[in-house]
């Protein structure tokens, strides 16, 4: 290493003052070139990167607000059936946890995963006898012989 290093400093005590300045300065250049490819540039585009996220979640946020908004008033149907209260419990009792939502057409919808047929029918059908019915249905058969149903409810 101390050989290394003094054939460098050899190597610098041949050269003139005019090119050891002009080396340094050509070092100097190097280093900001550097600092600036390797530290400033990623940290500008990882700033511009969370500051598009940011406003995309912003823009997602206010969504998901307004259709919370929409489907909220929505829920209880001419018949005067609380959609989501009934769906609550019918789930419980039924050992089917649906995932809740807004459907296509602005009403409240459901998704259930990996289901059993008779889990999913078992489930509308329980639906339907405290006056809600699916308005729309999508059934999907899994390859491990389960269900995944996506649809919509409405009260009668």
């Amino acid at each position: 290493m101390n050989g290394m290093i003094a054939q460098a400093m050899a190597w610098w005590d041949g050269r003139s003052l005019r090119e050891q300045r002009m080396l340094a300065v050509m070092g100097l250049l190097m280093f900001a070139v550097l600092a600036w490819l390797l530290i400033v540039r990623p940290v500008w585009a990882w700033r511009a990167d969370a500051a598009d996220q940011r406003v995309t979640a912003e823009a997602d946020l206010s969504t998901i607000r307004r259709a919370l908004g929409e489907a909220a008033p929505r829920s209880t149907g001419a018949s005067g059936v609380d959609v989501q209260g009934v769906v609550a419990e019918v789930s419980a009792a039924g050992g089917v946890s649906p995932v809740m939502g807004m459907s296509p057409d602005g009403g409240l919808g459901f998704a259930l995963s990996n289901v059993s047929t008779a889990g999913a029918f078992g489930w509308l059908a329980a639906l339907d006898g405290r006056g809600i019915q699916a308005s729309s249905l999508n059934v999907v058969e899994n390859a491990d012989a389960t269900l995944s149903v996506e649809g919509a409810l409405a009260a009668k």
